[in-house]
């Protein structure tokens, strides 16, 4: 079986979309059994999509289109389809109910765009939308089995779940699942993890395939196995990659150093609070996307000039003029005076030089201070990232995070994360 995948629109040719979708795509239905075998976009014009349409379904068993459902002129597949295989669009009474169902759940009367999206092709099935408006199109042409999909990412991936798998299971009763078992790391890259698994695994079992997902901030390593007995041998290895790099994996799955952090302070019962200069409060931002991080945290301080320094969170005018902002004795000061303002029991702070402009000899661009730990216990250290600006605040953001994750788990040790210069 070889699929396809058909991504249309506009805004993925110019660039104003960043196409995440296909990436969905592929993670969800790859251990279920079906993987992406091709992979081709276009822009919102008709003639072009239904060559590509044309020249797929010849090619593939499964041909997956992904956009084009909406209401508006520039939303093509309904009217490709058609065109494809030479028949009318007509009213689908399972789509105009649909519509209209959905409206009315938004207290909103169904319009003659809205309704657009129930014209399908003369034998097209819905494929169910349980999010959106659009309905998704199932046809049989050729050989080919077309499952058409919205754009929109939360209702793409409903459907994943939902429709578009019982469709593929049902024309493909015999694809094989695949067990597989993500972990997330952070602080290694992936020459480094491949290294070490070449000097320390060399019986690593045929049977387990190893792969890797670089991404920012967290690596993943998969191990995957295609048949339910060989578990086992998965199980072990996982046991082995534990043993050897334990401290750097962060979480399985969908899990991320915040949700990891949210986890452990409730499980511990501890507050946060944070004190941020040069990640602007990226670290809060991370924490608070978490569902349930209000029972862990309640304030956190962006004091980017010396002034508020001072005036919100205490630090002393004296030691910012000695060491200026970007140093152990300030950003030590930064979590007292946090944890003071916010009554909380575990902080982190961060004093950095962003860039591209600002740094010296002594300090230069790249060089943060952070702090993390509770009142009793705070610890500092100094890193240097001299990355680009957006990507330096998203990885000390990170290390802050991990930081006080192994904190909360008994580690003092501060890895060399991608063995960048820290001390």
């Amino acid at each position: 079986m070889k699929i396809a995948l058909l991504l249309t629109g506009n805004e993925l040719m110019s660039g104003d979309t960043v196409d995440s979708n296909s990436s969905m795509i592929a993670q969800l239905l790859d251990p279920i059994g079906f993987e992406i075998n091709h992979k081709v976009t276009v822009g919102d014009d008709l003639d072009l999509l239904v060559l590509e349409l044309d020249k797929l379904s010849q090619q593939y068993d499964v041909v997956i289109v992904n956009g084009g459902l909406g209401p508006t002129v520039d939303d093509l597949t309904a009217i490709a389809l058609a065109k494809l295989i030479g028949k009318n669009l007509v009213k689908n009474q399972q789509a105009f109910e649909h519509v209209h169902e959905w409206c009315a759940a938004r207290g909103i009367e169904a319009n003659e765009a809205n309704l657009k999206q129930a014209m399908l092709p003369i034998g097209a099935s819905v494929l169910a939308n349980p999010v959106g408006s659009a309905v998704g199109i199932q046809l049989q042409y050729r050989q080919c089995l077309l499952l058409c999909t919205p754009g929109v990412p939360s209702e793409l991936r409903a459907m994943l779940n939902g429709s578009v798998a019982e469709a593929l299971k049902s024309s493909y009763p015999n694809a094989s699942s695949k067990y597989v078992r993500r972990l997330k790391l952070f602080g290694m890259g992936e020459s480094g993890l491949q290294q070490l698994l070449d000097d320390e695994c060399s019986d690593w079992p045929a049977e387990v395939i190893v792969g890797f997902r670089a991404g920012a901030p967290l690596l993943e390593l998969k191990l995957e196995v295609s048949d339910k007995k060989h578990l086992g041998y998965r199980d072990d290895c996982e046991k082995r990659l534990r043993e050897l790099v334990g401290d750097f994996i962060v979480g399985e799955n969908d899990e991320t150093l915040s949700s990891v952090v949210v986890d452990l302070l409730a499980e511990k019962g501890r507050m946060l609070t944070l004190a941020e200069s040069c990640t602007g409060g990226l670290i809060a931002s991370q924490i608070t996307e978490v569902s349930g991080a209000s029972k862990v945290f309640e304030a956190g301080f962006v004091t980017y000039s010396n002034t508020i320094k001072e005036n919100v969170l205490a630090v002393d005018h004296e030691v910012l003029e000695q060491y200026g902002a970007v140093s152990q004795e300030v950003v030590h000061a930064m979590a007292s005076g946090a944890l003071l303002a916010a009554g909380a029991d575990c902080v982190i702070a961060v004093s950095g030089i962003a860039g591209p402009e600002g740094g010296t000899i002594e300090k230069p661009v790249g060089t943060v201070w952070v702090a993390w730990g509770e009142e009793d216990s705070i610890m500092t250290h100094r890193f240097n990232y001299p990355v680009e600006r957006k990507f330096f605040q998203l990885m000390i953001s990170s290390v802050a995070l991990d930081l006080l994750r192994r904190y909360l788990l008994g580690e003092t040790n501060v890895p060399g994360y991608f063995q960048r210069e820290s001390r």
